[in-house]
């Protein structure tokens, strides 16, 4: 059976769509097998992968991904019926009930964020909807983007308020060109490995 992990947060662009291609990118590097679900309405991954296709038609798929915008459920079926070892779901940044059966059906929900006020409160909103929804999938707060130049005061706080709130604080990604130089067909190089290598180790970990 698939393991389903969901990348999902209320607050848009904290980095959800590149980190569900690079994680999906590293798991293959590592032979894994993996599907993508693109359940954002902008299609962020369904459009790079068919602009990229059109590009370079030549080049085998690594990983399939699929337009998951509407029936959650069949599509949550389906997964676990593939042969897929990972299926990784994109999700919007939105309070969307639709996505419900995604979050029901995960092993774990990676929840980007940062760790400015605006980003922090959406991001506890998100988390209370999902308890209050009774979602069990464990929650992993991904510290996405991190400029390590810069010590924000409040840092360990919201840490503390996290876990509080049940979740599991991952090892920051920092802020760099690695991570945002993502594609669906070339895999991923040595740089944008080690710049996620620790966290999504630590996520493997939690999902096996």
């Amino acid at each position: 059976m698939s393991k389903i992990i969901v990348f999902a947060n209320s607050k848009g662009g904290c980095g959800k769509s590149t980190l569900c291609m690079q994680f999906a990118n590293y798991l293959t590097s590592i032979g894994k097998s993996v599907a993508v679900l693109d359940a954002d309405e902008g299609q962020t991954i369904v459009d790079l992968r068919n602009a990229e296709v059109r590009q370079h038609p030549d080049v085998p798929l690594l990983w399939n991904v699929w337009n998951a915008t509407e029936n959650a459920q069949a599509f949550v079926d389906q997964a676990m019926k593939k042969d897929a070892v990972y299926v990784l779901i994109d999700c919007p940044g939105s309070l969307n009930k639709n996505l419900l059966p995604f979050f029901m059906a995960a092993d774990a929900i990676v929840i980007p964020f940062r760790y400015d006020d605006v980003v922090f409160l959406r991001t506890m909103k998100f988390a209370k909807v999902l308890k209050m929804a009774g979602v069990t999938a464990k929650r992993l707060f991904l510290p996405n983007c991190i400029d390590i130049r810069i010590k924000n005061p409040n840092e360990e706080s919201i840490k503390a308020v996290l876990r509080q709130a049940g979740g599991i604080i991952l090892p920051r990604i920092k802020q760099g060109v690695a991570i945002q130089r993502v594609s669906t067909l070339h895999g991923i190089d040595i740089y944008q490995k080690r710049a996620i290598e620790y966290t999504i180790t630590e996520i493997l970990n939690v999902v096996g």
